[in-house]
């Protein structure tokens, strides 16, 4: 079949109905009698049944467990000791669960007794009632601690128990469709008041949060973060030393790991922790889990309870290591080691922040817990440990230590817009809510106040951009995007022409793209603010607003396209504000101007085999699939390692099915064809002794593309080549992989598809 190509402003475009099905591969790797996905033909509703999956976990069991009575025989032996029984009844949909003696079919059960003190607010003398439950009848059971150092019944004390039956379909941890805690307090222990929020915890791991996926930090019947304390109580050796070892020095962590070279006594002494809730909750996140945002968010987790965390008391060695390495072992730009280098990520190392003042330079690193730091630093001093160490706030998120984010101060609006001759004229505006922690006069400032403008151009009445405004142009200048700072910015396309007293109009010259214009193939287009307010040299955490413009109405067109993403419940949740994460803050607040530049029209930069669009890009972030392993050094140990450690992380509610924790209710169904385009998956890169190789660049489907990310990220983190090539060719048959060779394939194959609607 021929097909007539037609070049429209730089763009080569099909411009023959193409016929229906093919193998969407040619001779020479070009468009052949495409066909558009046929994947909701056996998938409809697929998006439905993960979250379905996951509801099965978060919904409520249909199991409840009561415990019923605690009954403490003493021994008569010095010191004196007691048999525990504790007694409990177990009902399935309001009826008796009768499951013989030992409860076999349950998959998860324990039980505990936990001792409190009051004065000092410590938990101690775990004890794990380790017989096996004998069934009394009509649902309830009986177990047995034997020599227990207290009777539960009459000392300050907790018993706790859980159990989860029905393993459900999810990749990560293995999580459960029928979960019960239950607990009961005695005395003070009933006086428990924990300083961090289990809503604090939910933000990122989903409600109710149960850490292990069945033991919930939230029991009726005791005090929150109770429960995790019959583990995590506070004289438990820690056995996780590895987490220090990660930060302070990768490449001894890696000789630790492969067991070359075990932990030394010394080691042993200096890394030993308490596994306390504080302790490994810091830990883990500071050190092993890449948290997706700055540990100095302190109120993340204790918000309204900073009073009682951020206090000469904590201000201990033990409390800063529990985030921060002590020497943070790197290596320097020519690869010597080097103290005090570690992630941007991570917290910096005490001994380069200490070592800053004069007075700390005197101290034994090694010996820090020997140190009174409550000498200097007083809570009615200059240099308490909140305003020399953390507000509980991160700076580039927050105005103030109050808790005021500066997107909530400082509110962009896009007020105007028309078009005329091809020439796009905007206004808009930018005010503070708040003089004292954001002066309106900033606005005028070139230097504090610094805008950038986005105009993208809406193809075939999609949602996705066949002008992206990152693109660049054959001098390298960017499509549609310009600082918009100052008047006569140098740009070929957006010129300012008014930047005063809080408000600013530029042009944006549309005439290159006149053609697709008037051919209706652009009707709409995305007009897109960066707000850059900088404080302290830093952009800090603004809201990017955005509006959609009907070129042929001449006027705004709010409601073309709903929000698929939630923002301040979804990405915000975890991230606080997702732009400081992975960018910079003038980016928050809006993922339609996070697509202004993941366009569908490249492959992914940095994560190989997935495109650039943000659906392709964000499934692939949240598989942890790792950035660029054709650049990471397999010869080098401690590369190698911290790329096979990052493939291993687990999306924080524990699976990737949980599609509302990001989408809106119903937006995670196999892509509409209509709605969107199709997009370009990058190649695969060159990794050293791996299966998966020589996987060209592809145009493909928005289903292959969006849904597929994940499939393919869990692929490649396992080096299933054998898989991911049916998968490839699955994704053929079903619709179309073009190879992407040449100039102008993506565009002809969108040309292609859309000729379809």
């Amino acid at each position: 079949m021929r097909i007539k190509v037609l070049l429209v402003a730089g763009l080569v475009v099909f411009s023959q109905h193409v016929l229906a099905q093919g193998d969407g591969i040619g001779g020479d790797g070009h468009a052949n009698n495409i066909a558009i996905e046929a994947c909701s033909g056996c998938h409809e509703g697929a998006g439905a049944d993960h979250q379905a999956e996951y509801n099965k976990y978060k919904d409520k069991s249909d199991f409840t467990l009561t415990i019923d009575d605690v009954l403490s025989i003493a021994k008569g032996t010095t010191p004196e000791t007691y048999d525990v029984t504790m007694k409990f009844t177990i009902e399935k949909n309001g009826t008796p669960y009768l499951d013989g003696d030992g409860l076999p079919s349950l998959q998860q059960k324990r039980f505990y007794a936990l001792q409190y003190d009051d004065t000092t607010e410590k938990f101690d003398n775990s004890v794990a009632f380790t017989s096996s439950p004998v069934s009394l009848g009509n649902g309830q059971y009986s177990v047995t601690a034997i020599a227990a150092r207290f009777a539960p019944e009459t000392s300050d004390a907790e018993v706790y128990a859980y159990i989860a039956k029905g393993e459900l379909e999810t990749e990560g941890m293995t999580l459960y469709t029928d979960v019960a805690n239950a607990g009961k307090a005695f005395g003070y222990a009933g006086r428990y008041e924990s300083t961090a929020n289990v809503s604090g915890c939910e933000k990122c791991h989903g409600t109710p949060y149960m850490k292990h996926g069945y033991r919930a930090a939230k029991v009726n019947g005791l005090a929150d973060f109770a429960a995790c304390k019959t583990c995590h109580y506070d004289s438990r050796k820690g056995g996780h030393q590895d987490w220090q070892v990660l930060v302070d020095n990768p490449e001894r962590y890696v000789s630790i790991h492969d067991k070359t070279s075990p932990l030394t006594n010394e080691e042993k002494q200096a890394y030993a922790y308490t596994a306390n809730v504080m302790n490994d909750v810091h830990m883990s996140h500071a050190m092993e889990f890449p948290y997706p945002q700055s540990m100095a968010n302190c109120a993340t987790c204790h918000e309204g309870k900073l009073d009682k965390v951020l206090v000469e008391k904590n201000f201990t060695a033990t409390t800063c290591k529990s985030c921060h390495p002590v020497n943070a072992i790197g290596k320097d730009s020519e690869g010597n080691p080097a103290e005090g280098i570690t992630s941007p990520k991570k917290a910096p190392a005490l001994k380069t922040i200490m070592s800053r003042a004069s007075a700390h330079k005197k101290f034994d690193f090694t010996k820090l817990e020997e140190v009174d730091c409550t000498k200097c630093h007083r809570d009615s001093g200059s240099r308490s440990f909140s305003k020399i160490a953390h507000t509980g706030y991160a700076k580039d998120i927050y105005a103030d230590a109050n808790g005021t984010k500066y997107s909530k101060v400082v509110n962009v609006t896009i007020d105007s817009a028309f078009l005329s001759n091809n020439i796009l004229t905007v206004g808009f505006s930018a005010v503070s809510s708040d003089e004292n922690l954001v002066a309106s006069t900033v606005f005028d400032s070139a230097d504090k106040f610094v805008p950038t403008a986005l105009v993208g151009l809406y193809g075939y009445n999609t949602k996705d951009f066949i002008v992206g405004p990152h693109g660049r142009d054959a001098d390298k200048k960017r499509y549609l995007e310009q600082s918009v700072a100052l008047p006569d910015a140098g740009h070929p396309r957006i010129t300012t022409t008014k930047a005063e007293n809080g408000t600013w109009e530029f042009t944006a010259d549309l005439t290159m793209w006149k053609d697709m214009i008037d051919a209706g193939t652009v009707r709409r287009l995305e007009i897109g603010i960066m707000p850059g307010l900088m404080v302290d040299g830093k952009k800090v955490a603004l809201n990017a607003p955005s509006r959609t413009f009907d070129l042929m109405a001449n006027a705004f067109d709010d409601g073309f396209y709903p929000d698929i993403v939630k923002v301040s419940e979804g990405c915000d949740s975890c991230h606080d504000a997702l732009a400081t994460t992975f960018h910079s803050g003038d980016r928050g607040g809006n993922i339609v101007v996070c697509r202004m530049c993941h366009t569908p029209e490249s492959g992914g930069s940095h994560l190989e085999m997935q495109s650039r669009s943000i659906d392709s890009y964000v499934h692939a972030i949240h598989s942890f699939q790792p950035f660029d392993p054709g650049d990471v050094n397999m010869k080098d140990p401690v590369a190698k390692m911290q790329y096979e450690l990052h493939q291993e992380h687990v999306y924080p509610n524990f699976t990737i099915k949980n599609c509302e924790s990001c989408h809106t209710a119903g937006s995670f169904e196999v892509p509409e064809q209509d709605k969107s385009l199709p997009g370009v998956l990058s190649a695969s890169d060159l990794v050293e002794g791996r299966s998966i190789k020589n996987i060209p660049s592809y145009v493909s489907g928005p289903a292959s593309r969006a849904c597929g990310s994940c499939h393919r990220s869990k692929m490649i983190k396992e080096d299933k080549a054998s898989e991911l090539r049916a998968f490839n060719e699955k994704m053929k048959r079903n619709g179309y992989m073009v190879k992407n060779e040449g100039t102008g394939v993506w565009a002809g194959i969108v040309s292609a598809v859309m000729s379809f609607f």
